[in-house]
């Protein structure tokens, strides 16, 4: 049976262990430093996406649609990268480059994050619940073209 990275690390001397645990922190700091989507802080951080949905609940695929997005609420963001082991901090930066804080952001709950999220339904269903209101009128039933008389 073959050997893992952690067993092999493991087998060195403490004081290779403890470089090789810098340089690695060292490496986490770059990667963190030039993340440009939320996809780069998850690697950076070594999580897959299925750790990050199951530590926020919510199903694979809606982290990976979560990282394609242009735009999304600040809660989920924060939520998002709080499964990562990071913070959100917001601040309002003015043209003089004084920094002004907004700490109204901070207290909020993070329950309610996935929970507001908007979903996007796909364009059939978008448009049945559009044509079907509540107090809409009945349509007489038309039969499906499986069970109707074929053309002549």
């Amino acid at each position: 049976m073959g050997r893992n990275l952690d067993d092999v690390i493991k087998s060195l001397p403490a004081g290779r262990q403890a470089k090789i645990a810098t340089l690695s922190q060292k490496k986490v700091e770059e990667m963190i430093a030039h993340a440009a989507t939320l996809t780069d802080f998850r690697k950076a951080v070594g999580k897959t996406q299925a750790e990050v949905a199951k530590e926020l609940g919510i199903k694979q695929n809606a982290v990976s649609q979560l990282e394609k997005r242009s735009d999304t609420y600040v809660s989920t963001l924060r939520r998002f990268l709080k499964s990562l082991g990071m913070t959100l901090e917001l601040s309002v930066v003015a043209k003089n480059g004084t920094r002004i804080d907004l700490p109204n952001f901070l207290p909020w709950d993070d329950t309610e994050a996935f929970a507001t999220m908007p979903t996007r339904a796909p364009a059939k269903r978008a448009a049945a619940a559009t044509k079907s209101a509540p107090n809409a009128t009945k349509k007489k039933a038309t039969p499906s073209r499986k069970h109707a008389a074929p053309p002549r």
